[in-house]
């Protein structure tokens, strides 16, 4: 499948393209920042915001992988946010719908809802896809619009769009950098975002995935590692920061049954859907010394 990825210079750009190069996808990379020396493939450095540039990329490509965003919010203002989020996702879109090509994935973020930075705490535990949207910020509005957009096009045009709602994404040997911080720490830094997190290798898995499921026009799907970042169960975690929060059916002891870290992201609908599992945690570690993180 020939296949445009835009944002391929970030963190996961990077591994994506990678990952669909070694599936046997042809690849062609779209970002404002130059092709580095030593990979391969086709590149179009340009800017989001250049309807122009979009369309010469997306031009006989048959699927759109849209990474390419301001991944938070800027102190100095939101303009260049949504332009960019919003407004580049728009033009994405609209070279997708002209160039004949059929599908796009498009990166939102636990963000579009709206229930993770501390601006209002989540109406219920755990968070799944058909939590209530209510963003507060620039970069949370902007994420929204994304999937609102993704979805008008789906049923003006009949392009498939599949949006991806990751939360913080890591690389590397997370492991070392999660314990560098005593864990009371990072608990009581990281209530805001439920304690989730999820590896570049699972996004990636994910992102392949819905390049190829079939049976859907739109859709979203929240993207997890099964446990939290805590060393503390995830029952204690609760009873600390969340203790008042409602927790739908069937409850929180059915939730921890199998596994009292478990993350309080509900990803059912990717397992379902895509037949997506999380497969790497920070308890079993890899051998990279390296650690990053990608708001989600």
């Amino acid at each position: 499948m020939k296949i445009l990825v835009t944002g391929s210079e970030g963190m996961i750009g990077r591994a994506l393209v990678a990952d669909l190069r070694s599936a046997g996808h042809e690849v062609r990379t779209f970002d404002r920042a130059a092709q580095r020396r030593d990979a391969p493939g086709e590149h179009i450095p340009g800017d989001l915001r250049d309807i122009y540039a979009v369309r010469q990329a997306a031009h006989g490509m048959e699927a759109i992988a849209h990474l390419g965003a301001i991944p938070g919010d800027r102190p100095q203002g939101s303009d260049d946010v949504l332009a960019v989020n919003v407004q580049g996702t728009w033009n994405v879109l609209m070279a997708a719908v002209e160039a004949g090509v059929e599908r796009v994935v498009a990166f939102s973020s636990i963000n579009a809802l709206g229930c993770v930075g501390g601006h209002r705490p989540a109406q219920y535990l755990p968070i799944d896809d058909a939590y209530p949207r209510h963003p507060f910020t620039p970069y949370q509005l902007s994420k929204h619009l994304v999937e609102e957009t993704c979805q008008m096009f789906s049923r003006k045009h009949g392009l498939i769009t599949v949006c991806l709602r990751p939360v913080g994404v890591h690389t590397g040997d997370y492991a070392v950098s999660l314990r560098s911080v005593p864990d009371a720490l990072r608990a009581d830094g990281e209530k805001e975002g439920y304690w989730a997190y999820v590896d570049v290798r699972d996004v990636c898995d994910a992102t392949l995935r819905a390049l190829t499921v079939e049976g859907i026009e739109h859709a979203a799907f929240l993207l997890s590692a099964e446990d939290t970042t805590q060393e503390a169960l995830t029952a204690s975690l609760v009873a600390s920061y969340w203790p008042e929060t409602p927790w739908k059916a069937p409850g929180r002891e059915a939730w921890l049954a199998d596994n009292p870290y478990r993350t309080l992201m509900d990803c059912t609908q990717a397992k379902q859907v895509l037949g997506w599992t999380p497969r790497h945690s920070w308890r079993t570690p890899s051998n990279e010394s390296a650690s990053r993180m990608e708001q989600g």
